[in-house]
């Protein structure tokens, strides 16, 4: 059995928060005798063991102390009480931030970032290139940073992080940013080092990296470890907990929405996911009653439009097209229908029903393309009304039976002949 890498024992956590930071800093210096502050509760009782060559995940809701117990086992911060034990040299990319200089240029940085992650000179010469390459940035290496998109800067700090193996990998939200590409590039070394018997841990809120990442998990919520144990038990667990405390909600932005390709003549104001119990929620139930609410707006009457929504997997995978063009699509009676509309102006709703939604457990997104089909001739065409990829995100779970490796369930009937 491998021998600890981290060890967590009794391990708390409290801030102070302080209504004015200065004033009420200086009467607790006076009258040290009373609170000119409220405690707040980061971490509580927390103990924990992992073992080396172990990679696992950290999930949790926003302000649950997912990132204050890294910084903790980082030494960045220290316990309240409790204590850390850590055994090997330790490598974290907390926030997308390695202690960056905005004024200072990529290359400029790469010597800073390098030095307080305790590379030196030497190292950090011998890995310039490497991290370049790997950073993807061209020229803009020469420039400052005030000059980067949040994307080159999470592609430079991951680049830099990555080009060392050390005994223990911290990684908090660094794949928060950047395409696709980037991300599987990101995991693909991750697990090269992690393959070399690296202890890592990994905050995310992509929970399909996590999956593809790890084969443990740790739940925290309000301080607590509430589950610890295989990652697809826990990211269940995960939606549970956000669909109990109303985290996720079931609409995006109008802001998100006015970003879109298209002549504008129809738009999406509002979408929403709703489950079988009618609320509106991002986590839906395979096997269950489940349905997207949409509301376009059409700034004039149009008298031939086709709504099509499709479904992605969070790996890229597409699944299915509801009221596509080509070869329509089934209804609820098993015919293959497309189906046009009629808008008038102003404000209309739509509700596509799945009885039941039939998707395995997974992460997907919606596309959604609003055509005119008076004058429409293909998805790329300028003559759709409204596109916009990634409108609306959503999970779906099945607790006890995750089948992760499979897209949908395929209705069926098996019948067994005695033998003749």
């Amino acid at each position: 059995m491998n021998s600890p890498a981290i060890i967590i024992c009794n391990l708390n956590k409290l801030f102070r928060l302080y209504p004015d930071p200065i004033k009420s800093r200086i009467l607790q210096a006076i009258f040290f005798w009373k609170k000119f502050y409220k405690e707040k509760i980061a971490l509580s009782e927390i103990n924990l063991t992992i073992n080396k060559g172990e990679i696992v995940g950290i999930l949790g809701p926003n302000g649950a102390g997912k990132t204050t117990l890294l910084k903790i086992i980082a030494n960045i911060s220290r316990p309240t009480t409790g204590k850390v034990i850590t055994n090997g040299r330790i490598v974290c990319v907390l926030a997308l931030g390695l202690g960056f200089h905005p004024r200072l240029t990529g290359l400029e940085n790469i010597r800073l970032a390098g030095m307080m992650l305790g590379m030196s000179r030497k190292d950090i010469d011998s890995k310039i290139n490497w991290i370049i390459n790997f950073a993807e940035i061209g020229d803009y290496i020469n420039y400052p940073l005030t000059s980067y998109s949040t994307g080159m800067r999470a592609r430079l700090s991951f680049a830099i992080a990555a080009c060392q193996t050390p005994e223990i990998l911290i990684i908090d939200e660094a794949l928060a940013t950047g395409d696709m590409y980037f991300v599987q590039k990101c995991i693909s070394r991750i697990q090269e080092i992690t393959g070399s018997g690296t202890t890592a841990l990994f905050v995310s809120h992509n929970i399909w990296s996590i999956k593809r990442l790890t084969n443990r998990c740790i739940l925290v919520e309000n301080g607590q470890i509430t589950a610890d144990g295989e990652t697809s038990r826990v990211t269940d667990a995960y939606y549970e907990a956000i669909l109990k405390n109303e985290v996720i909600r079931g609409a995006s932005s109008i802001a998100d929405l006015n970003s879109f390709v298209g002549t504008g003549e129809a738009i999406v104001t509002s979408i929403a996911t709703i489950n079988s119990e009618n609320i509106s929620t991002q986590n839906l139930t395979s096997g269950k009653f489940a349905k997207v609410l949409l509301e376009v707006f059409a700034t004039k009457h149009l008298r031939t439009i086709s709504i099509s929504i499709q479904i992605m997997r969070s790996d890229g995978v597409f699944i299915t097209a509801i009221s596509a063009l080509s070869g329509g699509t089934l209804n609820s009676e098993f015919d293959f229908i497309e189906p046009i509309f009629t808008l008038g102006k102003g404000s209309s709703k739509f509700e596509f029903c799945f009885k039941p939604l039939l998707l395995a457990p997974g992460d997907y997104s919606i596309d959604i393309h609003i055509m005119n089909m008076d004058n429409y001739d293909g998805y790329i065409s300028n003559h759709q009304c409204y596109f916009k990829p990634r409108i609306l995100e959503f999970n779906v779970t099945r607790i006890g039976n995750p089948n992760r490796l499979i897209t949908y369930y395929q209705p069926y009937s098996l019948t067994q002949f005695d033998p003749l």
